[in-house]
């Protein structure tokens, strides 16, 4: 843009109406250069091309006939961004102005991550305020390496992903050390849905492969500390019934609090001890035990704690093993069957799933189904009670593609 158009990185510019910024910060920080360019778009630029083939073939690949299987393997397998395209059809170059790059570019869209943490284990006692953690996979790939295409087999990182890993590496290489705290720019993102039953005798059902497991790390940390407020506060009561120290005694008329009083202060240690932990059982799956097994440690903390009943996992690529996902577990482990059946159907269980929704979601769905159908008679019975779930609010779905 500077050398064909004399648009310098430090003009300002507006964007979207807001406030003006340079046009340095709108590309680094308002447009997506790293997705792989879309048909439209494509078509888009191909306006901007001065030669006439360079043109034709960005049209060719905008088209939704004869380009499909051209933009498949050129554009969506080897992930060509628009500096890619940029570069390798440099006519468009020429004649492509700021207006018109802001035109043919998208906004970077929002990622949304799960938040991993409990507001009651991770608030900082010393000032109040609160560690907010998430999880996330670094997106780190190559393309494919086509012979005759000499930009393929590139390696390809997650824009964001990539950005969170470059400013974690100082801290993970040298925990000890003093580094300058780096500012993040995040937005919440409230679910009314998506949360642990107010009744804590609510047997749960916490089904996270991969970073699907984030969600259920703060809900565990979070009865965990529920569980803890609960023996405070009769460690509290066993002590304020002790005997009197005062050296004298005194006449019940003094206390001028009535019964009723006294019973009203008593109100949420009353409903806090009638509350009965209900049982945890949590899937977990991944590709190797030894490498992206995500919070094991934690996990078996909580099993170990008898926060968790149970801890299943499943390892779809250990070496010299049959490929193993969640889902198969739940439908072939007789264990997993028999306490899906119990805790579903007597039990009255939560279900929450939390992943990848592309193909993890659906099969779990299925598999739980399938589980059902056993004992419900037919499966049309299985699918009719999970969609009752899902009215009331006891399946709920948390899942990304």
């Amino acid at each position: 843009l500077e050398k064909n158009h004399g648009v310098l990185p430090s003009q300002k510019i507006s964007v979207d109406s807001n406030h003006p910024i340079t046009v340095e910060e709108a590309i680094r920080t308002t447009i997506d250069l790293c997705s792989p360019m879309k048909k439209k778009r494509l078509f888009m630029l191909s306006q901007f091309a001065a030669d006439p083939e360079e043109a034709l073939a960005l049209r060719l690949l905008s088209s939704n006939e004869k380009g499909n299987d051209l933009f498949q393997r050129y554009v969506e397998d080897q992930n060509r961004t628009v500096i890619d395209i940029l570069k390798e059809f440099p006519s468009c170059q020429q004649l492509i102005t700021l207006e018109g790059l802001l035109g043919c570019l998208p906004a970077i869209p929002p990622r949304y991550y799960s938040v991993c943490s409990s507001p009651l284990a991770d608030r900082q006692a010393e000032n109040g305020s609160y560690h907010l953690k998430v999880a996330f996979s670094v997106v780190d790939f190559l393309t494919p390496s086509v012979a005759e295409d000499l930009n393929s087999g590139k390696r390809v990182g997650g824009l964001a992903t990539r950005y969170l890993e470059c400013i974690c590496s100082p801290f993970l290489n040298n925990p000890s050390g003093s580094f300058k705290v780096p500012t993040v720019q995040i937005f919440p993102k409230p679910t009314h849905e998506f949360r642990l039953p107010t009744n804590m005798s609510t047997p749960l059902i916490l089904i996270g492969p991969g970073t699907g497991i984030a969600p259920f790390i703060g809900f565990l940390s979070h009865r965990q500390a529920q569980i803890s407020s609960l023996e405070s506060f009769e460690a509290a009561e066993t002590a304020s019934e002790g005997t009197w120290r005062g050296g004298y005694e005194l006449d019940p008329e003094e206390l001028h609090i009535s019964k009723g009083d006294s019973t009203g202060l008593n109100l949420a240690l009353d409903y806090v001890r009638k509350q009965k932990t209900g049982e945890i059982d949590l899937y977990f799956g991944c590709r190797y035990s030894d490498h992206d097994y995500l919070y094991e440690d934690e996990l078996e903390a909580f099993k170990s704690t008898g926060i968790l009943s149970n801890l299943y996992t499943a390892f779809s690529r250990e070496h010299g093993k049959e490929k193993m996902y969640v889902q198969n577990i739940m439908q072939d482990k007789p264990e997993c069957k028999q306490r899906l059946t119990e805790m579903i159907l007597n039990k009255d269980a939560s279900v929450y799933v939390c992943g990848d929704g592309n193909a993890m979601g659906k099969d779990v769905q299925e598999a739980i189904v399938n589980v059902l159908a056993d004992k419900l008679e037919s499966k049309q019975s299985a699918l009719a009670y999970l969609d009752q779930m899902k009215t009331s609010g006891r399946f709920v779905l948390d899942i990304w593609s």
